[in-house]
């Protein structure tokens, strides 16, 4: 038999992080009993502070926490390791003893972007970074370790109203200044509200979902110029501020996937539609992150 909902303890890594805030906030209008354990408290590259967790009692795990600076990654490739990889592998063991299921978060940066269609989730990985490699890494680690209730969840190009994310960037820069503003139109993606993806990991655990690798991002596909001009308009602004431009004029180490749009179409078969579109998302979550952005400017 089913255990009630509110009967479900959650253990989530990685609680100073967007996501985690995000799933912190829907789980306590839920009325679920959780704990949400930040990088100071609990470090998952190392396995004796991972076994906190054993302390909690918990009956799930999602594993939120990431190295997630991808240009930082090619030069602290150890640390991003440390993180990605071994802190993945140290999670998977504390749920494989409690024999409790596991969510990991995961990426589009494990695919090389290089296609024309949708990424499926059997198509072969080939990242082209270091933190790419770290979270492919990751991702083996769980499998490996406890694969009989465990769920990688892909997702990209993750944003809200917490934490440091292109969406706060773009509206903190048009509500600020009057400048125009220089942005990539050559590299494609799916937007993905830190508040969607919440709900998605919260309906796996809660309907049972079979332990699988999934793809969990809003549908529909933007580049990151698409995504700023809806973030200019509903702010208020002129979308003729935002300028397109190719990756050329914006040199870095990593070499982004120019196409990591993402292949929803798994989730019909275990009995859940796609995400919504990406820009009925940001409308939604909009407000909020406006309200944040206003915050953090009049406290400095």
């Amino acid at each position: 038999m089913v255990a009630p909902i509110k009967e479900v303890r959650w253990a989530i890594t990685g609680g100073a992080g967007q996501l985690a805030r995000s799933l912190v906030d829907l789980l306590d209008k839920q009325g679920v009993t959780y704990r949400a354990w930040g990088k100071k408290d609990l470090d998952i590259s190392r396995l004796e502070s991972a076994s906190q967790i054993r302390e909690f009692s918990p009956s799930v795990i999602v594993n939120c926490a990431a190295w997630t600076n991808v240009d930082r990654a090619e030069n602290q490739y150890s640390e991003a390791l440390a993180v990605n990889r071994d802190g993945a592998r140290n999670i998977s063991i504390i749920a494989k003893e409690l024999e409790i299921p596991l969510v990991h978060i995961s990426t589009d940066y494990v695919f090389s972007g290089n296609s024309k269609s949708p990424w499926k989730v059997e198509d072969e990985t080939g990242p082209t970074s270091k933190y790419g490699e770290t979270k492919l890494l990751g991702e083996l680690q769980v499998m490996g370790t406890w694969p009989d209730k465990t769920s990688i969840l892909r997702t990209a190009w993750l944003y809200g109203p917490y934490g440091k994310n292109f969406a706060k960037t773009i509206v903190r820069k048009v509500i600020t200044t009057k400048d125009s503003l220089r942005v990539v139109h050559d590299q494609k993606g799916q937007p993905t509200t830190t508040s969607d993806l919440a709900q998605r990991v919260f309906e796996c655990v809660n309907a049972g979902v079979p332990y699988d690798v999934y793809h969990a991002t809003n549908s529909g596909e933007a580049t990151w110029w698409d995504f700023a001009r809806e973030l200019t308009l509903l702010s208020g602004e002129s979308a003729n501020r935002i300028i397109p431009v190719t990756s050329v004029e914006f040199p870095s180490a990593v070499k982004r996937p120019s196409y990591s749009v993402l292949d929803l179409s798994s989730w019909s078969k275990v009995g859940l539609s796609p995400m919504r579109d990406w820009r009925e998302a940001l409308q939604e979550i909009y407000p909020s992150i406006r309200k944040a952005v206003e915050s953090e400017l009049s406290n400095g």
